[in-house]
């Protein structure tokens, strides 16, 4: 890539001491970038890791073309998330992975015909597939990408092409809080967080769920396109090896429920949106439960009032996702025994 050319993608990696994770990661995506030099770019940012992670980047610099930044110290992982896009890509678009994230075989491919054909679009939504954790492939396996088929996927209607965004929340619920599953010009990023995000995470929606936040506020009402092919693999993990693992309740129950309120105030109708807030009505009691009783949960009986507050039109559903939560096992006796009793008859 010449110095003065700008490329039509950058994919950012914010790690932090998972060189496993991310020597993996990195065999499915750099491969694939290979054919691509003037178009695409890969920043691999690592925030102070203390682990074998910079042996893991030296290893793929001897073989493989991308960027490598390591900051001098811990910057926060919301911090690391916003600095690539906004600070380090150069890119007309970014496209954010985890680096426990493998991309399937012919992902790149893909992402880049939908962008050179159709340049007027500012989101391209992707498909997910979800695996085992015992399905984790190991180095040689992921080389070049994934090929098995996974068992689920993010969204399977088939949406293909130029779409209005209302369209890619119709159907089974997309998950737009997933990072990876969304590449957007990068310009919003550029907007919306001229400095590294800083101070405490996961105290609003824009620092819980940076890409949705930006999608939510900014291109609801911008040219949008989809990929039916899941080209993101996600790997299921044990709760507890997240570093957010504490904000996991916080973040699924107000959080996730504040985005779908952004959502409706940017002209989502309740129509399209009604799936979703069924949905946290009726699967978040065992989370809404962690919330309110869990004593490692950062949140409590203030962050569930607001949940309710925001839910205030469904009493009924309101009703009976508390009642699940009261059956959690740290909850009173005199409320968990009677919800235990009731859901064993």
């Amino acid at each position: 890539m010449t110095s003065d050319a700008r490329p039509l993608l950058s994919i950012c990696i914010p790690t932090l001491n998972r060189a496993a994770l991310l020597d993996v990661c990195l065999a499915s995506l750099l491969p694939q970038t290979e054919k691509w030099p003037e178009l695409v770019e890969v920043i691999v940012s690592d925030n102070a890791s203390t682990d074998s992670t910079p042996a893991v980047l030296d290893k793929y610099a001897q073989q493989f073309h991308f960027r490598r930044h390591r900051n001098t110290e811990n910057i926060g992982l919301l911090g690391n998330i916003t600095l690539v896009p906004s600070g380090l890509a150069a890119g007309e678009f970014a496209w954010l992975l985890g680096d426990d994230d493998l991309l399937a075989a012919g992902a790149v491919d893909q992402v880049i015909a939908v962008l050179q054909s159709d340049p007027e679009i500012d989101l391209l939504a992707l498909n997910v597939g979800y695996y085992a954790l015992a399905d984790r492939p190991t180095v040689r396996q992921a080389m070049e990408g994934i090929r098995k088929e996974p068992a689920t996927q993010l969204r399977n209607r088939g949406l293909q092409g130029r779409q209005q965004f209302a369209e890619l929340l119709e159907g089974p619920c997309a998950d737009f809080t997933a990072m990876y599953a969304s590449v957007l010009r990068r310009r919003w990023w550029v907007e919306e967080f001229p400095e590294p995000l800083s101070g405490a995470a996961f105290t609003s929606v824009r620092n819980s769920y940076p890409v949705a936040y930006l999608i939510a506020k900014y291109l609801t009402d911008k040219p949008a396109a989809a990929l039916r092919s899941p080209l993101v693999c996600i790997y299921a993990m044990p709760a507890d090896q997240f570093s957010w693992a504490a904000f996991h309740p916080l973040t699924v129950v107000l959080r996730a429920t504040e985005l779908l309120k952004l959502f409706e105030t940017q002209g989502i109708s309740r129509r399209v949106l009604e799936p979703y807030y069924m949905y946290q009505l009726d699967n978040r009691g065992s989370d809404l439960g962690n919330l309110v009783w869990d004593r490692r949960s950062q949140g409590g009986w203030w962050e569930a009032a607001k949940f309710a507050w925001l839910l205030r039109r469904y009493p009924l559903r309101l009703l009976k996702v508390f009642i699940v939560a009261c059956g959690h096992p740290h909850s009173p006796a005199l409320l968990r025994l009677p919800v235990q009793w009731r859901l064993q008859r």
